[in-house]
């Protein structure tokens, strides 16, 4: 059986702030506490190095800045403990994190890896952040239990695992897909991941609008769809690429088209409001639960903002397509032979 003190946690960290001081602190308030806590700082940074020892954590320092993966494959390697348990530097974790995680693995013996979500309260409360917060923590809640990806915002994974497979791809330098690469390569070789949506953190990170729009057109989508082409896998029906998710990109864009032609082609809103609808009704659910958790500005803000999400993973599936092609090819990201 599992327990806390098997669990070395790990979090990359690339510079100090209020953000990392609230990540740090709730893992000092851990009960029971794991076996260590490493901080893998991500280049030279004396005050995350003081951050981590002042609070008796163990900090991993990478004098070059090799990015995110390396970062966290470094902070791996240094772990004692034989489950390591990823935490992101703008998580705020609860004090029975550790606890949770282990009943998880130990109700599913055959898992090498699980994850969890983040809960219902980010704490950031722009329209912009509660809505791109809680759209992960509804997508989530409402995946399949047994995942074909990983997550590395709060994921636990067996040490000796994860070392054999080499850990996350380090061409990944900025927070991406890292995770689903890792996910990837593990169920394709046969591995089980849990998803236990009752295994919640806190997401501290503040959103803003062109940063949202570019993360989900280029460090998601793009990234994503490059990663299936690497796998040779098409969609899962699962998470972010769902059949749900795959019909509300192409409403989302046959309505965005037609509404742009109707000032010259009147008789396309007769295409664009009805496209409009069935993505509205396909997502009912997600804008029901945005007005629970935050009322009509909320949902307002979901009806107006989901669409865009749907336009960006369309954009960034198409470009990487595109990107496959000469003379694209140079734009596509390298990456190792699995």
């Amino acid at each position: 059986m599992h327990q806390p003190a098997s669990v070395s946690i790990v979090v990359p960290a690339h510079r100090s702030g209020p953000i990392l001081d609230a990540c740090l602190d709730s893992l000092t308030a851990l009960h029971p506490p794991p076996r260590e806590v490493i901080i893998a700082i991500d280049g030279p940074d004396p005050s995350v190095h003081s951050a981590a020892t002042s609070r008796g954590f163990l900090p991993i320092q990478l004098p070059h800045a090799p990015g995110v993966s390396a970062t966290r494959n470094a902070g791996a390697a240094a772990a004692s403990g034989p489950l390591i348990l990823f935490i992101d530097s703008d998580i705020r974790v609860p004090p029975d994190l550790l606890l949770s995680a282990c009943r998880t693995l130990n109700s599913h013996p055959d898992a090498t890896a699980a994850f969890g979500s983040y809960d219902a309260t980010p704490a950031h409360h722009s329209l912009v952040s509660r809505y791109r917060n809680l759209l992960h923590h509804f997508t989530h809640q409402h995946a399949n239990r047994n995942a074909r990806t990983f997550w590395a915002g709060c994921g636990i994974i067996r040490r000796d695992t994860f070392l054999s497979f080499g850990g996350f791809d380090p061409s990944y330098r900025q927070p991406s897909i890292e995770d689903i690469d890792l996910g990837y390569r593990l169920t394709s070789a046969g591995h089980h991941i849990v998803l236990n949506p009752s295994w919640q953190v806190c997401h501290l990170k503040a959103w803003r609008f062109a940063n949202m729009l570019k993360t989900d057109t280029f460090h998601r989508a793009f990234a994503w769809t490059s990663l299936m082409h690497r796998h040779r896998r098409t969609a899962d029906n699962d998470l972010n690429t769902d059949l749900r998710s795959r019909i509300s990109a192409l409403a989302a864009a046959i309505a965005t088209l037609t509404f742009l032609l109707a000032p010259w082609q009147p008789a396309t809103l007769a295409i664009a409001i009805p496209s409009l609808l069935i993505l509205w009704l396909l997502n009912l659910p997600l804008y029901s639960f945005l007005r629970r958790s935050g009322g009509l500005p909320l949902a307002t803000t979901g009806l107006l903002l989901h669409p865009l999400y749907f336009l960006c993973a369309l954009t960034g599936f198409s470009l990487s397509h595109l990107a496959r092609l000469s003379p694209f090819r140079h734009l596509t990201p390298q990456h190792p032979p699995l």
